[in-house]
């Protein structure tokens, strides 16, 4: 049975911003930015009793899809109302028919108590939107709905769900359950859903489970539900200073589960790697290549945080159509800087991918690659690259890639929250944060850019020269202080990017005033 809550009409407009910083850094064409997202629909949902500081039409995170079976299809999510200590009102979705042009908004109906959710599904809060989409136009979207921590201690029941739509979007079925806990010491979190390029019966989930062995809290204790991303940069935190746990106190194993019949069942949610007492991955995400005795190979990276603090890029690959994997293997042992992004001036904190990465797949050429933050030049995050030519065997050095200018202020340096997509004819498009634009003025001017590389055979994007034609897409600067806090100042983990046409689409956000965010979408050529 399908379900649509609500679908408004939005034509894409421009965004001229109060705080707009008008002098900037010269590079290519600018490229128009318009707004996907608008009021939202939860305004009338009761929050009053829940915990923390909830940001009304603060839109967060986005991440988006386009439709192999029709060009003009695209479909975008974000989290609705994003709360202070984790979470959301609401997932939300939008659908266009038009390449863009046009879009329609869509609430995910039946996920917690926002959406009309029954039964199980009367949870507080969901987050962390993914959407995927099958060779056959059939879209997938994943989701974890949560309640709040319990008063002992322990948190609230949580869920992985995943919704499905035949029709590019305009609904979606009601929620099936991947993975659903009720011990108050698990939760699941940092999902992502991948569907296999080849063979449209094939989609494929991933995400961390973490266990909690301290209950109730204790001084052992780093959890807080709803916030996985922060809980692990404060276990990782906790590791370098020499405090490695004496005892299990957790563990954060990767879990996984896939369709073969196209959604019509899911299989058992399983783990696929653990890692052992007081340790994690977080970020899992899937990524498919041609090849393999099944037509295909699956890959599945994540971040690994040791339980000495360490930090990698990992994977691990099926050949198999996901039904068994190989062995851990390490991409990029990373250097993550101790607290992450902050503003050049106020050096406010900046929630950003600190810990994170993104992948991507070119299936003409087979070739993978990497982005992320390192730290490793002047303790500065900023965007760094690698790529592999031979199935994940080996893996190029980092190189940082990022375009922003040298500054004697080594804070308007930093690059963040980079995402990796291949567009036509092997070119790869990487976007990411800066504060370039930034002048001492009680603002943090913030703005959000792409560079490419030519990725077809005889050229290397490991080389940093490669790496060029600069966009500015955002159409103005704005104020990284207005973005509402949730352990630092909140645009979202990551940001979405998918190859349209003979260029990528991105969707990203932006403050637009204080504790507001929108979510705006740039074609990048």
């Amino acid at each position: 049975m399908k379900h649509m809550l609500l679908k408004q009409h939005y034509h894409l407009k421009a965004i001229i911003l109060a705080t707009a910083v008008i002098s900037y850094t010269a590079a290519g064409p600018a490229v128009a930015q318009a707004v996907i997202s608008g009021p939202t629909p939860f305004a009338g949902c009761n929050v009053a009793m829940e915990p923390g500081t909830n940001f009304l039409n603060a839109e967060v995170e986005p991440w988006v899809d386009a439709n192999p079976a029709n060009p003009n299809n695209l479909i975008a999510g974000w989290q609705q109302d994003r709360w202070s200590n984790g979470g959301a009102r609401s997932v939300m979705s939008a659908y266009s028919t038009d390449g863009g042009a046009t879009w329609n908004r869509v609430v995910i109906n039946g996920i917690n108590k926002c959406t009309n959710g029954t039964g199980n599904y009367t949870y507080d809060r969901s987050t962390d939107p993914w959407i995927t989409f099958s060779p056959n136009g059939h879209a997938y979207y994943m989701g974890l709905s949560f309640n709040n921590d319990r008063p002992d201690g322990g948190g609230g029941f949580n869920e992985m769900w995943v919704a499905k739509s035949t029709d590019g979007g305009a609904t979606w079925s009601a929620p099936v359950e991947l993975k659903r806990d009720t011990d108050g010491r698990a939760f699941n979190d940092k999902n992502a859903i991948t569907a296999n390029p080849f063979d449209s019966n094939y989609v494929y989930a991933v995400w961390d489970r973490l266990f909690d062995n301290t209950l109730p809290e204790s001084s052992d204790s780093d959890r807080s539900h709803g916030d996985g991303v922060m809980n692990a940069r404060d276990r990782r935190i906790r590791n370098l200073g020499g405090n490695t746990f004496n005892t299990v106190s957790f563990t954060g194993p990767t879990w996984f589960a896939r369709t073969t019949n196209g959604g019509q069942s899911w299989e058992p949610a399983r783990m696929i790697l653990d890692t052992g007492p007081n340790g994690q991955t977080i970020g899992n995400l899937v990524a498919v290549l041609p090849g393999g005795p099944q037509g295909s190979v699956v890959y599945n990276f994540f971040t690994h945080i040791y339980r000495n603090g360490k930090v990698s890029l990992g994977f691990m690959k099926s050949l198999d159509r996901g039904a068994t994997f190989g062995p851990e293997q390490t991409a990029q042992n990373i250097n993550v800087t101790l607290f992450g992004t902050a503003t050049p001036d106020d050096k406010a904190p900046v929630r950003d991918a600190n810990i994170l990465f993104d992948v991507a797949a070119d299936p003409a050429n087979g070739n993978l690659y990497l982005v992320w933050q390192d730290g490793r030049l002047q303790n500065v995050d900023r965007v760094f690259f690698s790529m592999s030519r031979n199935g994940g065997g080996t893996w190029t050095a980092p190189v940082m890639i990022a375009k922003t200018p040298y500054s004697t202020n080594k804070l308007r340096m930093q690059s963040f929250v980079p995402s990796v997509e291949v567009g036509a004819n092997s070119r790869v498009y990487v976007t990411y944060y800066d504060f370039r634009n930034d002048k001492k003025d009680g603002k943090e001017a913030t703005d959000y850019w792409s560079v490419t590389c030519n990725g077809a055979a005889g050229t290397t994007c490991a080389n940093a020269a490669n790496w060029g034609n600069e966009r500015r897409l955002t159409t103005a600067s704005f104020n990284m202080l207005n973005a509402p806090v949730a352990r630092g100042h909140f645009l979202g983990d990551y940001m979405g990017l998918v190859k349209q046409s003979t260029g990528v689409r991105a969707v990203f956000g932006i403050a637009t005033g204080p504790n507001l965010n929108e979510m705006v979408t740039a074609l990048i050529p």
